[in-house]
């Protein structure tokens, strides 16, 4: 083989490599601070946050939306999803996944907060109207759920509406998708995140 081709399949081989990295990587977020809107607040931005309804007088998703700037500014579930396959370090087309949480990848993101338990708003909404999605960032796994968009819990299909600061260590028959607190604060803190 001639200098030249080995030179443009090294180079095709760096730039293949290079590019499934950065794929990886995902899009970049920030953590930011929201507070929920009235309905008068959210009917009023609805359009502004492409948002469709403004179900409740305590509406954190259309509150993380004008955090955001824009209800398209917060991570799409998928997203959300293949950063956990980032912070858990586990490649998987499993919405569910297991693993431990890697709090220094989070801090360095900026995007921890100090929880067992950190749920992420997704920047959907629900066809029930009522509801919105967030995903869990656990100490040993990162689960999708709904959730009220009045920011009171998460809906568990198994064990149903669970308030948030009410989760508890979960003893399943496989340890591990156990849930263990181990020492963190059980807050269940609701979050925004933005792209950046």
């Amino acid at each position: 083989m001639s200098k030249n081709i080995l030179v443009l399949i090294f180079a095709l081989c760096c730039f293949l490599i290079t590019s499934a990295y950065a794929g990886n990587i995902g899009k970049k977020f920030i953590k930011t601070d929201y507070y929920p809107l009235s309905k008068v607040e959210c009917l009023n931005n609805k359009i502004k946050l492409g948002l469709k309804n403004c179900p409740t007088d305590n509406d954190h998703l259309a509150g993380a939306a004008l955090a955001c700037g824009h209800l398209n500014n917060l991570p799409s579930g998928k997203d959300l999803q293949e950063l956990a396959q980032i912070i858990y370090g586990i490649e998987t087309d499993e919405n569910s996944i297991y693993g431990d949480r890697d709090d220094a990848l989070m801090k360095k993101m900026q995007i921890w907060e100090n929880d067992s338990h950190i749920f992420y708003w997704v920047g959907e909404e629900s066809t029930d109207v009522e509801n919105g999605f967030v995903r869990m960032f656990a100490v040993k796994g990162s689960l999708p759920y709904f959730a009220p968009r009045d920011g009171s819990g998460y809906i568990s299909a198994k064990l149903g509406k669970i308030n948030f600061g009410q989760t508890k260590h979960i003893i399943t028959g496989d340890p591990e998708k156990n849930s263990n607190l181990y020492g963190y604060p059980n807050k269940d803190v609701l979050l925004a995140i933005c792209y950046k």
